[in-house]
């Protein structure tokens, strides 16, 4: 093709110079163009929203925003207001919404809208922009939970020292409880067996029911102890949560760390769950394989509990994001996590679980570990579908 010497004027210069920014821009922008027909059915996607979304375009075309992702796809979005606003004819700016791409990721987009009209001003249909602001939901959510951990953090390195006190000598009075009620029992037994006892003590035996005392005062005292083992282990989450103590630091191979936390849980699982593990072989990694342990395993108790007494599968993943940063990941196929409650996972003491089957410090604490660790967790889950946490991690730390 020969080149263009047409001459052009100043203003047809102007336009090429603009169309060619344009192009530009498309090129390098995470931006799509998208256009709807008068049915709100998608007619057009440019080439960055299969690569943004994973979505081949010809599986959206034909389809409106809803109908192509799925009504269960589309989390706590106001999607009244939205079809309001369309069919009203009015444009639209920055209406956000998730979508889960076919890879299991959840990605979140942010739209922008304007109607069209033929010269007879009849409706023709929207076109406008989307854009992938995934990175920038995770940041922000990311920071919010640190400043608010932060704070709770402090509060419960506080709370982890005032209970200890009460706690110690708490279960020092019931083991000497124990003791006096094993010196007494056979005082009682040996005034019983006289041959002729005076009738106040006769009847205040009778009165203690002492064989009743003997069968039950046992299984209290034991109650007691898991009741207190039950606090120190909060108190222990509490402490590790807010990061208390020296950690012993070094480099860690995180498969070992992944195995032995899978081998502790292995058997407690029932039958029909199992536990699948994929990757390959990753860098040394600069952590405290004591906290990464315990980070793993509160990971693992989580899926199995959203599992829920059912058949399924825990899938344990590794890879390397770069050559500085590693991850692994937990996912299942249980019970979801609620959108509204995915904001609050990683709070102190939240739990959707029934009463006595968790403090709610499982998660939280894993989220002080990663955070000490200069990582980063994230979470995708779809309520009756399963959810998945992703771990990463550097390398090294600063």
């Amino acid at each position: 093709m020969q080149p263009d010497t047409y001459p052009r004027t100043d203003a047809q210069r102007t336009l090429v110079e603009d169309a060619q920014r344009y192009r530009d821009y498309a090129e390098m922008s995470s931006d799509w163009y998208w256009e709807q027909d008068a049915k709100l059915c998608f007619t057009y996607f440019s080439r960055e929203f299969e690569e943004i979304t994973g979505v081949p375009s010809a599986k959206g075309l034909g389809k409106t925003r809803w109908e192509g992702l799925g009504r269960e796809r589309l989390g706590n979005v106001d999607w009244a207001a939205h079809q309001q606003v369309l069919a009203e004819r009015r444009p639209f700016r920055n209406f956000e919404y998730p979508a889960v791409r076919p890879d299991g990721r959840m990605v979140w987009f942010r739209v922008s809208g304007k109607p069209r009209f033929d010269a007879q001003k009849q409706f023709q249909g929207y076109f406008g922009i989307a854009s992938d602001i995934t990175a920038t939901r995770n940041m922000e959510t990311h920071l919010r939970q640190s400043e608010r951990l932060a704070a709770i953090g402090q509060l419960a390195a506080g709370m982890a020292h005032e209970i200890n006190n009460p706690i110690g000598f708490v279960r020092s009075n019931v083991e000497t409880l124990g003791k006096y009620l094993s010196a007494l029992l056979p005082l009682a037994d040996a005034c019983a067996a006289q041959p002729a006892i005076p009738q106040a003590v006769a009847q205040a035996l009778r009165s203690a029911d002492i064989e009743f005392v003997r069968e039950d005062a046992p299984q209290l005292l034991d109650e007691c102890r898991n009741g207190l083992e039950r606090v120190r282990k909060i108190v222990a989450n509490l402490r590790e949560f807010a990061q208390e103590g020296q950690a012993d630091w070094r480099m860690t191979d995180l498969h070992a760390s992944l195995s032995s936390a899978i081998n502790l849980v292995s058997g407690s699982l029932l039958p029909g769950v199992a536990i699948v593990i994929e990757g390959n072989r990753l860098p040394l990694v600069h952590c405290c394989p004591g906290q990464i342990n315990q980070l793993v395993l509160a990971l693992l108790t989580n899926a199995i509990h959203a599992l829920d007494g059912k058949t399924g599968q825990i899938t344990v993943r590794t890879g390397q994001h770069d050559e500085a940063h590693v991850w692994f990941e937990v996912a299942d196929n249980g019970c979801g996590i609620a959108p509204e409650h995915l904001p609050r996972l990683f709070e102190p003491f939240f739990t959707t679980r029934q009463v006595g089957r968790g403090t709610g410090m499982g998660l939280a604490t894993a989220f002080g570990i990663v955070t000490d660790h200069g990582g980063r967790i994230e979470v995708d889950s779809v309520l009756g579908i399963g959810s998945r946490f992703r771990v990463t991690l550097p390398t090294s730390k600063a």
